[in-house]
């Protein structure tokens, strides 16, 4: 998409030039041709600015041939988008109409003009599939935008359209929990697990939210059930070896940590780090920890929090 918009805004930019250069140029020899008084300076003078001028047309020309090609391109992607049957959609369909002019309007960075045809295309729609379509083009398009409160309402709108699709779930419930709503998003992978009782990315968000809030042994629960359902995933491993460093358990530790780079752990160097610095914190007051994992530190955070409440 991005790339599209570049050649979209890099032919009218180009077009401008061309003809920027052709005025100059022809005021220019204008100015030069009403001052030379000679008959072969003046004919010099006509075939310089008809040259000129030529050159200048045929950057137009190239830049138009650009722009054009570069809508039909855009308007085919829109089309593809639709899927197969896309013409006939777009002609019997009023919200597919809406919502192909929305997805063209993405792809050339209009999107405020877009926002409102995807709008109007998921407010025409009735049928689960459309709905999903429209919310997904206007996830893409918040997420071009960088709008987060539009993103995690689409999140929302899509469970509420699909509340049985576990990745639908799954993804609201990310959304909560970056945010920090770790009551809604546990709320949404036990849902997805309702569903789909082996969806994996559910359990291992689960215990990522145990480990936060400090319910340890939940935690550690979910991820050995997790284990059992995805044993060679290298991620399930690393959240292992964590856990049983902040438990100083060095055994198990290394263990997992070693299962996790076997499987494939995609930045060793890191989670070396992690254990190091989680090894280090648990016995040494003045570590500052800079590589322990985010959730330790929300960890600390809340027992800190828990101890002023307690003096309070």
């Amino acid at each position: 998409m991005s790339e599209k918009k570049k050649i979209h805004l890099s032919g009218n930019k180009g077009m401008q030039v061309a003809l920027g250069i052709a005025v100059v140029e022809a005021v220019f020899f204008l100015s030069y041709f009403m001052s030379v008084g000679d008959e072969s300076d003046r004919y010099c003078c006509i075939m310089a600015l008809g040259l000129a001028l030529a050159v200048a047309l045929s950057a137009f020309v190239v830049n138009m041939f650009l722009i054009i090609r570069n809508k039909v391109e855009l308007r085919r992607a829109a089309l593809k988008a639709l899927g197969k049957q896309g013409i006939r959609k777009i002609r019997s369909d009023e919200a597919a109409k809406y919502a192909y002019k929305g997805i063209v309007k993405l792809f050339q960075g209009k999107y405020p003009d877009a926002d409102d045809l995807l709008q109007r295309a998921l407010s025409l729609s009735s049928v689960r599939q459309n709905q999903m379509f429209c919310i997904e083009w206007l996830i893409k398009l918040y997420e071009a935008t960088e709008n987060d409160p539009r993103l995690l309402w689409c999140f929302r709108k899509a469970a509420e359209f699909a509340p049985d699709d576990p990745e639908v779930q799954s993804r609201l419930g990310h959304a909560y929990y970056v945010e920090g709503k770790l009551s809604s998003a546990e709320y949404c992978f036990q849902q997805a697990l309702e569903y789909d009782p082996n969806h994996g990315y559910s359990y291992f968000s689960l215990a990522k939210i145990y480990m936060v809030r400090c319910e340890d042994d939940k935690a550690l629960e979910t991820l050995q059930k997790l284990v059992t359902i995805q044993e060679n995933h290298p991620l399930v491993y690393a959240e292992l070896a964590t856990w049983y460093a902040m438990h100083d358990d060095e055994e198990k530790c290394r263990e997992n940590y070693e299962k996790a780079l076997l499987c494939g752990y995609k930045d060793p160097e890191e989670l070396s780090r992690r254990m190091t610095a989680l090894h280090t914190f648990n016995h040494a007051p003045d570590a500052t920890g800079e590589d322990l994992p985010r959730e330790y530190y929300k960890r600390c955070t809340l027992e800190e929090e828990d101890t002023d409440a307690g003096n309070v």
